[in-house]
């Protein structure tokens, strides 16, 4: 028997497998029906019957599911998962030429997850490789070394050391840019890459500031030292639109987000919440709420899914603080720390920024990244370290067009 009728009666028998059990059966067949002959060492590493993660990696594994008809006709092929974790997708794949369910390349997503090792098996092969990034093309080989399909992928996993869902941040150079900040898993590295500059006409290098995302409409919204507040790409092409003074006496807003189609700031100095609402097509501010506090200098805001906001405070009348609100009911305001010291052991005075549920500070004096257990605004120690920001918004992904 030659090398391709011995692939092609082991896809047969894979099919009549599949065809007798079920699909959800079947795939705990595939992996069963070859790990026998797989036991041994492939040519790329240990096979698949032997493969583990180091202690702290999360193991997970995927089988290539073929359904048939009763007739043994193919009806249907996919990756399936075998471990149950929901931690990777996988978004693409391949089939050899001329063939419909042979995939011999497969991309994924892993989001807060990094591979660093995949092993895939097929044709009586396993192949490591370490550091995958996205996507794996096979390396196995089947009897006659030509390149064997896959049959399952095992994925041991680390969450990532920074957000892959970008922050955005205010930069110090003049002219000002909003930069996308986020880990990219195929560099392993975090990339900061400029969305568009801000004309500033200000001296004050902390301003433009008040940066938030309205991550529904892809609009950047930020504020001059004036208190005039400004958006980026309503028109879909990074455009910047000018609408008035939102804060009263002309103050600066130092800080804000964006939640719920409204623009939320605390003007400088102030003991109130503002928001702002351009839907109409012009702004209009008003008072959101009373403050428990007096003499806030900002700092910033940032909110949750919940709907609770969270602001740190370079000052107010009781010294650094970092408080919450909850905007469904603003009676409920909670100190959760004072610093009088101004250590980096607190949140208190850095920009803040939501993904997902982990709330993140940044140092714009330093760069270093933080998160904040929201209990009792303590720092992590630093994870990174980048350009400094002036001001964050939280997460989102953004598009726009780039006119020629």
């Amino acid at each position: 028997m030659t090398d391709e009728e011995s692939n092609k009666e082991c896809s047969i028998n894979r099919r009549t497998i599949l065809k007798s059990t079920g699909a959800a059966s079947g795939a705990a067949f595939v992996g069963a029906s070859f790990s026998g002959v797989g036991a041994a060492q492939g040519h790329g590493g240990p096979c698949h019957k032997d493969f583990e993660c180091d202690e702290g990696g999360t193991y997970v594994k995927f089988e290539f599911v073929i359904e048939t008809d009763e007739d043994g006709n193919t009806t249907d092929c996919y990756f399936e998962e075998e471990t149950d974790t929901g931690l990777v997708e996988i978004t693409d794949w391949d089939s050899k030429d001329g063939e419909e369910c042979e995939p011999v390349s497969v991309e994924w997503e892993a989001d807060g997850y990094v591979a660093t090792t995949v092993m895939a098996f097929g044709g009586n092969d396993c192949d490591t490789v370490g550091d995958p990034g996205t996507g794996y093309t096979s390396g196995l080989e089947n009897n006659g070394g030509n390149t064997a399909a896959i049959s399952n992928l095992q994925f041991c996993l680390e969450e990532t050391p920074f957000p892959e869902c970008p922050f955005y941040g205010t930069s110090r150079e003049d002219p000002t840019s909003i930069v996308s900040i986020s880990y990219d898993p195929d560099a392993d590295e975090i990339t900061e890459t400029v969305v568009g500059d801000i004309p500033d006409d200000f001296d004050n290098s902390n301003y433009p500031n008040g940066l938030a995302f309205d991550d529904d409409n892809d609009v950047w919204y930020f504020a001059e030292e004036n208190g005039v507040l400004k958006t980026m790409n309503e028109d879909g092409a990074l455009g910047i639109e000018t609408y008035g003074v939102i804060t009263p006496g002309d103050e600066p807003v130092a800080g804000a987000t964006f939640h719920d189609g409204l623009y939320y700031y605390i003007p400088n100095g102030g003991d109130e919440l503002w928001t702002a609402d351009i839907s109409s097509g012009s702004v209009s501010s008003s008072t959101f709420a009373g403050l428990n506090w007096s003499d806030i200098g900002l700092g910033d805001l940032a909110v949750d899914e919940d709907e609770m906001l969270y602001v740190s405070t370079t000052s107010s009348n009781i010294g650094s603080i970092f408080f919450s609100v909850d905007l469904n009911d603003t009676s409920d305001q909670q100190l959760i720390v004072q610093d009088n010291a101004g250590s980096t052991e607190f949140a208190t005075g850095k920009q803040l920024a939501f993904e997902n549920d982990t709330l993140w500070a940044h140092a714009a004096g330093g760069g270093q990244w933080y998160t904040v257990d929201l209990t009792d605004g303590t720092l992590s120690d630093p994870v990174a370290t980048t350009r400094e920001y002036t001001d964050l918004a939280s997460c989102g992904e953004a598009e726009w067009e780039v006119e020629e």
